[in-house]
């Protein structure tokens, strides 16, 4: 009897080594990337989400996300300071230096509409292009994304520009608000958060959001050179998946918890404020559940570019675009929201030597 159970006692000790070296392996070391943003931008927030909840971790990626000081989105990337960009297709693509090409590639979107919305002095419930006519507006620089959806807009409505609408282009964002405090121009085109802190100053009042007045465009999106893509492709998955993730968390949570998860990476605007903005894109449509750039919408925002006079680089959908990743991503990444995750079970927890 006692060398039968000294056998037993063997044999579950044997069990139990070879349990103990198939389950401890060294953890996984993770990939790293370097997302190089131009500025902080609530257009990000499926990017933010994804950095805040650990989305990217889950992936074995480590990514550090931060603003570059580079003015020139092309030179970001000479320069080695990072590896992907967070950045528009206005400036990365279409306005470069004429014939150079696609030397960055998108390929993932993170937003669908441009963000800026038009204010005026009065409060417009009713608002009608025609109010806009032998006015003036306070806008960007001529070749500025925001600028060129302002301009679409515009001829969308049969305003010819310079002439039934004069546009301010020269003055620097950070004068915007003041400048139009002191009684320049009619209306002003503001992204946010500076559209909803102007109004809350009592300055001005939103008539309209240009990303609805005109068709859907890739307004934010990752970008890379093609080579990176392909040498670094399963980093380039893993990311897209992360933020992927992180779409389908947004769509699922409420403003109020989108703005408590971001709330780091807006330290100077408080709680409600944040909730308010985050609350109003929703609403309008701004992030889709997915970050595949679509071929109509990308052709609707070179055209946009073309007909604002700022084409400088036409670049086909095939060649501007790789949609590789996040279309994978769309097939393969899901959300379950923590109060409709089951409970693992015993098994489970042995395979995964989980036992929270």
């Amino acid at each position: 009897m006692l060398i039968l159970l000294a056998v037993m006692a063997a044999g579950l000790g044997t069990h139990g080594v070879k349990t103990y070296f198939l389950y401890s392996k060294e953890p996984e070391k993770p990939d790293t990337m370097r997302v190089v943003e131009t500025e902080r931008s609530l257009l990000a927030l499926p990017h933010y989400i994804a950095l805040a909840q650990g989305f990217y971790q889950e992936q074995k990626l480590q990514v550090e996300s931060f603003v570059s000081k580079e003015a020139v989105q092309e030179e970001v990337m000479l320069t080695g300071e990072g590896d992907v960009l967070l950045g528009n297709l206005s400036q990365a693509l279409f306005t470069r230096p004429l014939g150079t090409g696609a030397d960055l590639v998108a390929f993932a979107g993170l937003a669908r509409k441009e963000g800026s919305f038009l204010l005026g002095r009065e409060d417009t419930q009713a608002f009608s292009w025609e109010q806009v006519k032998k006015r003036s507006i306070i806008g960007d620089a001529p070749d500025t994304q925001s600028n060129i959806v302002l301009e679409e807009a515009l001829k969308q409505n049969k305003l010819a520009l310079q002439h039934q609408v004069i546009i301010i282009q020269n003055l620097p964002p950070n004068l915007k608000e003041g400048a139009f405090q002191a009684g320049v121009g009619h209306f002003v085109q503001m992204s946010e958060p500076m559209a909803t802190m102007t109004e809350q100053s009592g300055v001005g009042k939103t008539a309209v959001f240009l990303g609805s007045a005109v068709g859907p465009v890739p307004s934010l999106a990752f970008l890379a050179p093609e080579s990176y893509l392909k040498e670094y492709s399963r980093e380039c998955q893993k990311l897209v998946n992360g933020l992927c993730k992180g779409m389908l968390w947004l769509d699922y949570h409420s403003p109020a918890e989108a703005a408590r998860v971001i709330a780091p990476y807006f330290p100077d605007l408080d709680r409600q404020t944040l909730t308010k903005i985050i609350e109003r894109y929703k609403k309008l449509g701004l992030w889709d559940k997915n970050s595949v750039i679509g071929e109509e919408d990308y052709e609707n925002l070179q055209s946009y570019v073309k007909r604002a006079g700022e084409l400088t680089n036409p670049v086909e959908y095939k060649d501007g675009v790789y949609a590789k990743f996040a279309r994978k991503a769309v097939r393969s990444v899901e959300y379950i929201p923590p109060e409709k995750q089951k409970e693992k079970t015993w098994w489970e927890k042995v395979k995964t030597l989980d036992f929270k």
